[in-house]
């Protein structure tokens, strides 16, 4: 993967200094860390002590030093592999969910392509506020990443969920998401062919002791662990347990569906759980409810979704979610044969200079509309679209000599008569004196 490059974003909590040791970790680990702060995080601990952390700039003003060739927000958003933001206040990500940009941090969070972990700091109160919760789980569902805070005693003096989590942890969780994007890198071509990206967040539910034990009377809850302890030639730890629990439990996996996902994960090399994660949520969104569905959407994943790519000249690389969801829709609901996408592939080529699949769509949308279901049809459309373009074009006017200056000057145009009888005035007016 080479050099790996991390964002780092502080904001304005007493955790502050645990964003210190995680940029300490981080670049020990041999990682290059670009610190952001928020100006109400300089109030709790100075930009110096990450510059000296990580030797490198420390970002506080969005309008600091910004030149042609590297402007701040847009250089660092596209740097990142991984874009932290440890301590994360409530008023943090509530600009996230809003999309407000006002500040440094904010703004380039906007602008990356990168995963995004958030790892919340604050009062227990606000943590469970309901606008807060509603405000997580929103970002949760756009494919944001969240290491939940635990519980401890609050500077406030309370004790409750509201601490930021552990340097350590926020660190694993970077190396994991790193690794599963390295797995997927580094994939010999037929692996790759068969897998989607690791954009969709982790599952979030936190299963109390409680919760597990009664989970576990349920003999489809017992079969499940059975299956994944065989398939994993090991035991689960009780992190594994919350996590496939909520395959069946939240996202409604049936037991077999989950077996039969783990070991084609397994067998393509994919065993993190963020990417396990990932591609049960991915499942979930697809309505995989068989087996059956699940063999049929891993042929169509492998073979049309791989030859769309291929129309637009794409071939190192998986669908992400997004280019799924366009390319499901053209194949399934609209009903497009591939002759007719590779058309409008070739179009948004062609048009914008780069695979557009907002274009392509914009374009089978259009032929949606007008019953286009042939190659044949959409030439003819296209040629009586010019050839209307055309007829109701106006010809150019034809092009008039400009007069010059000189033929313009009204003091050339005399009246004769009019000049003989001033003239005339003029000498009886004389004689008369």
């Amino acid at each position: 993967m080479g050099k790996v490059n991390i964002v780092l974003g502080i904001t304005g909590s007493v955790a502050a200094f645990k964003g210190a040791e995680l940029a300490s970790m981080l670049t020990k680990d041999g990682m290059a860390v670009n610190t952001i702060m928020t100006d109400a995080a300089t109030k709790f601990i100075t930009p110096l002590t990450f510059q000296s952390l990580t030797k490198k700039q420390v970002y506080t003003d969005m309008f600091e030093e910004i030149t042609y060739e590297d402007i701040r927000h847009i250089s660092l958003a596209q740097r990142a592999n991984v874009f932290v933001i440890a301590p994360a206040t409530a008023n943090i990500i509530g600009k996230i969910a809003g999309g407000i940009a006002d500040d440094m941090l904010s703004t380039v969070v906007m602008a990356t392509e990168a995963p995004v972990v958030i790892c919340p700091a604050m009062n227990t109160a606000m943590y469970e506020n309901p606008i807060v919760q509603a405000n997580i789980s929103k970002l949760q569902s756009l494919g944001y990443f969240f290491v939940d805070p635990k519980e401890a005693r609050l500077a406030c003096g309370d004790v409750g969920r509201g601490a930021m989590a552990d340097p350590a942890t926020i660190f694993n969780t970077i190396k994991e998401i790193l690794g599963d994007r390295n797995e997927t890198a580094n994939a010999p071509e037929a692996i790759k062919e068969t897998v989607p990206e690791p954009v969709t967040p982790p599952i979030s539910h936190q299963y109390s002791l409680a919760e597990m034990e009664n989970h576990l009377r349920n003999p489809e809850v017992a079969r499940l662990f059975s299956l994944v302890n065989h398939a994993l030639a090991n035991q689960l730890n009780d992190s594994d347990r919350k996590m496939y629990l909520s395959f069946y439990d939240e996202l409604g996996l049936p037991v077999d569906v989950i077996d039969f996902m783990l070991k084609f994960c397994l067998e393509r090399g994919k065993k993190g759980n963020a990417y396990l994660r990932t591609v049960a949520q991915n499942w979930a969104e697809q309505g995989i409810s068989s087996i059956q569905e699940a063999e049929e959407y891993v042929g169509l994943f492998n073979n049309e979704y791989r030859e769309i790519l291929r129309y637009f000249g794409i071939t190192s690389r998986d669908p992400i979610p997004k280019e799924v969801g366009f390319m499901q829709r053209w194949l399934k609901e609209d009903g497009f044969a591939l002759p007719l996408i590779q058309l409008a592939c070739e179009k948004a080529i062609m048009n914008t200079g780069k695979p557009n699949f907002n274009y392509t769509d914009g374009v089978l949308g259009k032929w949606k509309e007008e019953g286009i279901s042939t190659v044949e049809q959409a030439h003819v459309l296209s040629k009586e679209y010019y050839d209307n373009v055309k007829k109701y074009k106006r010809p150019a006017a034809e092009a008039k000599p400009k007069p010059s200056k000189a033929q313009n000057y009204k003091g050339r145009k005399w009246d004769y008569d009019k000049l003989n009888q001033l003239e005339k005035l003029y000498i009886d007016k004389k004689v008369a004196e």
